[in-house]
């Protein structure tokens, strides 16, 4: 077995390097037609040579043949870049932009989520990524606080591998090409480290060599030995950044990284003259997290077809959002087929690509978008629209999270402080404060139906202010519900608390399209999830759910002659309802929810219906919990559909599961050990946590004693449902913190949500809540 070699930085490449190295790509590929006429005029790039045309010739299939397969990679392109580039004033950087765009619209672009392992990827852990099928990094110096990226090494890769938890295997795409009898070559550094695996790296000899099948050296034998071009050639377009290369303090700005990016794509494409299979991809950017830009070849189809022209990624369920380690699955079954890809281990989604050589843009005729039409145009401006989108909602999370969280507290104290001297009035404002808190997640959840995150640096301010305005909004109709008699101020506000769940679930039943990217959703960039029922979206739903489901199960059973059935029922039927929403695999796909939800659910029915639950129902209740869940897991793999539940019964059964449990229960601490900020928040919860925990039970003391400010609220019965409720929110948290990857930032969310909707509810209903009723308790 030969060790891999170490892969050689090279120092930055001159323009007129680039445009050597292009005319080397164009004797490789032997690809596409020119881009177009009027770009290749301006382009700094020299006519196809003489050997690139025959090797062209050389490189021609039979009509019963696939094309070869080319990608060709670079780093730091997005399509907003390009779309900049475009209207730039330095002429040739604009006509390269602009060839670079109507090679998209006459082929399938997409954007690419570009995270690999950490919050920082480096071009060498986006070639890493792509040969491993799975997220991997090339080395650990970019994951200290100042980036600085590295070309890496295997052998470094290879270790990091086993610690990281992902189950990456470094060049599994290349074993499987192997396994499958199909020649492969690699030209430039990430190229040459993406196809590297335990018998070495691949062959990097000259390419007009490798595509006559005589290359030599370590791997030789790699190409194909029968005359023909190699069936898979990856080629690396900028190299690898050398150790300099750092994060924003230090990025280049004259060219731009972008601006490189686009110049070396643009001569590439422009050189590429014969029949092959194109494949563009940006594979990652260090100083911009947002999603890459990728080019398919036309006729690309994906399982989950297409939505407005653009391609729905297989592993995202998202339009025009596939994923880096959907690529090397793609490539292989490309070139040997689906079996090979089941065989090979590899788990990312599967796109179709065709086996007719690429369509230039000069060539519209493949089926693909005319790049003069206005389809053509608004494909790639909806895509950079996307990356826009899915940048600001990283950005928004925390800044959202904050005012939730600091409007709840806000909320509570003003509760607290008002039930010491309660007076008319002053408590029903209360109530519709909190009735307004309540409202929030919702309110949240339905601003991405407006374009906040257009606003740029201001975009989490108007995202925040987008969600209080809609939660004002759904407060004011719950006013006027409040003035029908049968509902009144308490009808309300249960509608209030129901809002949460309905417009979560609602959402992730119809493929989540408030929740992916939005305020406090999950994103493109995080790329922990892409569909379904989030945690954050689970702990919001969940927290008001139970809530809602304590007081409507009460007030369904107070007009049934049966009262245990009644509200059995009343819990039951909603409740599974809501677990199927948030279970099943093509909806919510929600392991840790589903595991959290029916035990919460079986908490609340037995305490409303005055069943005690001992160890042995306890255990009985668990039982049917992972049966059910594991029913869920298993329907999804038998279906091939392969959402959360059943990659995770793929990994049971191919022994891989571990390093995703390990990888979870690390990601429970990993925020706190990471960031400063996380671990002061941690400690300021922790202090008030147990400030609440001393102060609480010695007030209900005092209070049961008739002393303090609080004793009139010892003389007024608590409504039925208030105890179940408040058991089931105990177990609701407890659980859902042990099994989710969120840890105890879900227990903050589902307090956020639960607690304005109890003292919303509280607060609007007859008794010690409602304003007579605390002034009337007070006078007694």
């Amino acid at each position: 077995m030969i060790e891999p070699q170490r892969i050689r930085r090279r120092p930055r490449r001159a323009v007129a390097v680039r445009a050597v190295l292009a005319l080397l790509v164009g004797v490789v590929l032997g690809a596409v037609g020119p881009v177009s006429a009027a770009a290749a005029a301006e382009s700094t790039t020299a006519p196809a040579s003489p050997a690139a045309r025959a090797v062209s010739a050389a490189v021609s299939t039979s009509p019963n043949e696939s094309a070869p397969l080319v990608v060709l990679g670079v780093s730091g392109l997005s399509w907003t870049a390009v779309r900049e580039l475009a209207a730039s004033d330095d002429p040739l950087v604009a006509a390269d932009a602009a060839a670079v765009l109507d090679y998209a619209a006459a082929n399938e672009p997409v954007n690419l989520v570009q995270r690999t392992v950490g919050e920082a990827s480096c071009p060498a852990d986006g070639w890493l990524t792509l040969g491993a099928g799975t997220r991997a990094r090339a080395d650990a110096s970019h994951l200290h606080a100042t980036t600085t990226c590295s070309g890496g090494t295997w052998t470094s890769a290879a270790r990091l591998a086993q610690a990281d938890g992902y189950g990456a295997e470094p060049g599994t795409l290349a074993t499987a090409l192997e396994a499958a009898g199909v020649s492969y070559a690699a030209a430039g550094d990430g190229a040459v480290l993406a196809l590297t695996n335990a018998a070495g790296p691949p062959d990097s000899a000259d390419p007009a060599a490798l595509l006559a099948g005589s290359g030599t050296g370590a791997a030789g034998d790699r190409a194909a030995d029968d005359g023909a071009a190699p069936g898979l050639i990856l080629i690396d377009l900028m190299g690898t950044p050398d150790s300099g290369d750092t994060g924003p303090a230090s990025a280049p700005t004259e060219p731009s990284r972008a601006a490189q990016a686009v110049q070396a794509l643009a001569q590439a494409l422009g050189e590429l003259t014969g029949p092959a299979r194109v494949v563009v991809v940006s594979v990652a950017d260090p100083q911009d997290p947002s999603p890459q830009l990728a080019i398919l070849p036309a006729g690309t189809t994906s399982t989950r077809g297409s939505d407005g022209g653009l391609l729905v990624g297989p592993s995202t369920h998202r339009r025009g959002l596939i994923q880096l380690t959907d690529l090397a699955p793609t490539l292989l079954a490309a070139l040997a087929g689906r079996d090979a890809v089941a065989a090979s281990g590899l788990s990312g989604g599967v796109l179709t690509l065709p086996t007719a050589p690429t369509a230039g843009a000069a060539d519209p005729s493949a089926g693909a978008a005319d790049p003069d039409s206005p389809a053509g145009a608004d494909r790639t401006a909806a895509l950079a629209d996307d990356a826009v989108h899915a940048v600001a909602s990283e950005r928004a999370v925390i800044p959202v999270t904050l005012v939730l969280l600091a409007a709840a507290l806000v909320l509570l104290v003003a509760v607290g402080l008002g039930l010491r001297r309660p007076r008319r009035g002053a408590l029903g404002r209360l109530g519709w404060a909190a009735c307004w808190v309540t409202a929030l997640p919702a309110g949240i959840w339905l601003a991405n139906l407006v374009p906040w995150w257009r606003a740029n640096t201001w975009a989490p301010a108007l995202a925040a202010l987008v969600g209080a305005l809609g939660a004002g909004l759904l407060t004011g109709l719950a006013a006027l519900l409040a003035r029908m008699p049968r509902l009144g101020a308490p009808g309300a506000a249960l509608a209030l608390a129901a809002t949460a769940p309905v417009v979560i679930l609602a959402d992730a039943a119809v493929g989540a399209p408030l929740g992916f990217n939005g305020p406090l959703g999950m994103n493109a960039v995080v790329a922990g999830r892409f569909y379904g029922v989030s945690n954050t979206a689970f702990a919001l739903a969940a927290g008001a759910l139970v809530v809602a489901l304590a007081v409507g199960a009460d007030r369904f059973a107070a007009t049934r002659g049966h009262r245990r059935a009644a509200v059995v029922a009343a819990v039951a039927v909603p409740g599974v309802l809501a677990l199927a929403v948030d279970g099943a695999p093509q909806l919510g796909a929600d392991v840790g929810g589903a595991l959290t939800l029916i035990p919460a659910l079986v908490a609340l029915g037995a305490g409303l219906a005055g069943v005690r639950l001992g160890l042995r129902r306890w255990l009985g209740v668990g039982a049917v919990t992972v049966g059910v869940v594991g029913g869920f897991a298993l329907v999804d793999y038998a279906s091939g559909s392969r959402t959360h539940l059943g990659g995770f019964v793929a990994q049971v059964l191919d022994g891989t599961a571990g390093t995703t449990l390990v990888r979870k229960a690390g990601a429970l601490v990993s925020p706190f050990r990471s960031s400063p900020l996380a671990l002061a928040a941690l400690a300021v919860g922790l202090v008030l946590a147990v400030a609440v925990a001393r102060w609480l039970p010695r007030t209900v003391r005092r209070a049961r004693a008739g002393r303090g400010p609080y004793a009139w609220l010892a003389t007024t019965p608590a409504p039925a449902w208030l105890s179940p409720a408040l058991r089931a929110l105990a177990v609701l948290v407890v659980v859902e913190v042990l099994v989710n990857d969120s840890g105890p930032t879900m227990l903050l969310f589902s307090a956020a949500a639960a607690l304005p909707a109890l003292a919303a509810l509280l607060l609007s209903g007859p008794g010690q809540a409602s304003p007579t009723g605390a002034a009337s308790a007070r006078a007694r």
